[in-house]
């Protein structure tokens, strides 16, 4: 007997397991990845953090004559710090980049896009950062008994990060 596959269109969930055109295939791999911000052009990173939106909740009390229950309600969305980190390099790019912003040079918030890409070089998926601006510089610090590459950090305040539905290229 052949093994039932579940109805997308009524809500079934498809297995990433299952063989077919429906199927949802080998997850995206989180180590191939550009970021692109308006002005600054494209740079590769050691890693991007923060990508997560939160809906914040509000209780409000119903009820009466003895029984009174709280109803949650939908607030305020808030999305975290985005957090870039990379090799130092000659060229500094980043802090020039924060720096704009420190000394009042640029006010203006910037729009980014992250592509996450296959082996082949093909995006994948890809991240759409809206209105972000540096809050906060660091370099890592220097050791003489270490070979460590020098890290730069870079914090961008942002006010929304989106899955964009058709990754763009």
């Amino acid at each position: 007997m052949p093994e039932e596959r579940p109805d997308l269109s009524t809500g079934g969930v498809e297995s990433t397991t299952a063989m077919g055109a429906n199927a949802l295939g080998t997850p995206i791999r989180g180590y191939r990845f550009t970021a692109t911000f308006d002005g600054l052009g494209t740079a590769s990173f050691k890693s991007v953090e923060g990508f997560s939106v939160e809906v914040q909740t509000t209780d409000y009390r119903e009820g009466a004559f003895g029984r009174l229950t709280v109803r949650k309600l939908p607030g305020l969305v808030t999305f975290p710090d985005i957090t870039l980190t990379k090799g130092l390099y000659n060229d500094p790019e980043l802090y020039r980049f924060f720096s704009s912003y420190l000394e009042g040079t640029t006010l203006t918030p910037v729009n980014a896009v992250v592509r996450a890409f296959d082996n082949a070089g093909t995006v994948t998926a890809s991240w759409s950062v809206k209105h972000a601006w540096p809050s906060r510089y660091e370099s890592s610090g220097l050791n003489a008994d270490s070979s460590d590459v020098i890290i730069e950090t870079l914090t961008l305040v942002n006010e929304g990060i989106s899955r964009d539905l058709t990754p763009q290229a």
